[in-house]
């Protein structure tokens, strides 16, 4: 598979939805403010973030790179407004927006352009929410498939970071992290991991070869510990800013 590593999820979009953990709500209550009317899902991918602002918003605007993505959010959520998009050219009017937020995406996005683009969409108070949600640091990770699952990441746009550039009108970038444990199987272990990029984009026999192996480990974990499950740390690392009058 050739594709570009952020536009490979929709290749199958119904296995990434039921083996990707979502966002936790709590973090789109520290993110969206109550009042939020119209807010944009960049990068909206199989709308985990969508569902939740679909029921704290008038207006939902789901925007994805992926024509097969946005085909599957129009099916599953027919009361959000779906575009085909990007996060530099954003289907949205300027200064109309009350939040914009994305959630695993924003190490696909190019900051400085991502961040001037929202600063354009938003209303003067209005807030750029951006979210990860993935594994927490463990021993249980294999360092092979840790190598495999970053190389997909460009070093200079970091997980788990935001900057922006000191010339967009924006107030300051406050942070929150939300840490969670979460009981799953080893089947669901190697589940999750197999909707992330870069295992995507492996070659067949490579992909089955490296989650048999992973699959290995985490069963003989779960038999040592004596139960079917194993608890899986989760983080949620959130940042927001305020755009500027």
């Amino acid at each position: 598979m050739t594709a570009q590593p952020g536009l490979v999820f929709g290749v199958d979009p119904a296995h990434y939805d039921q083996h990707r953990p979502a966002v936790p709500e709590l973090a789109v209550e520290w993110l969206l403010p109550a009042d939020s009317a119209v807010v944009v899902d960049v990068g909206a991918g199989t709308g985990h973030l969508t569902r939740i602002l679909l029921e704290r918003a008038a207006k939902v605007i789901a925007v994805d790179p992926d024509e097969q993505m946005c085909g599957w959010l129009r099916a599953r959520f027919p009361d959000a407004t779906v575009h085909l998009g990007s996060s530099e050219h954003l289907p949205v009017s300027t200064a109309s927006a009350d939040a914009v937020l994305t959630s695993n995406a924003w190490h696909w996005f190019d900051p400085a352009k991502a961040g001037a683009e929202a600063a354009r969409c938003l209303k003067p108070g209005g807030v750029l929410g951006v979210s990860w949600h993935d594994r927490g640091p463990s021993d249980m990770w294999l360092d092979e498939v840790q190598d495999v699952i970053f190389s997909a990441h460009n070093p200079s746009r970091p997980l788990n970071k935001m900057k922006l550039p000191e010339d967009l009108p924006f107030g300051p970038v406050e942070k929150h992290v939300i840490g969670y444990e979460r009981e799953m199987t080893p089947q669901e272990i190697c589940a999750m991991h197999s909707t992330y990029s870069a295992i995507i984009s492996l070659a067949d026999d490579e992909r089955e070869a490296l989650l048999d192996k992973l699959y290995g480990h985490f069963a003989d974990r779960a038999a040592d510990r004596g139960t079917p499950t194993l608890g899986v740390p989760f983080v949620a690392t959130l940042y927001r800013t305020y755009r500027l009058a």
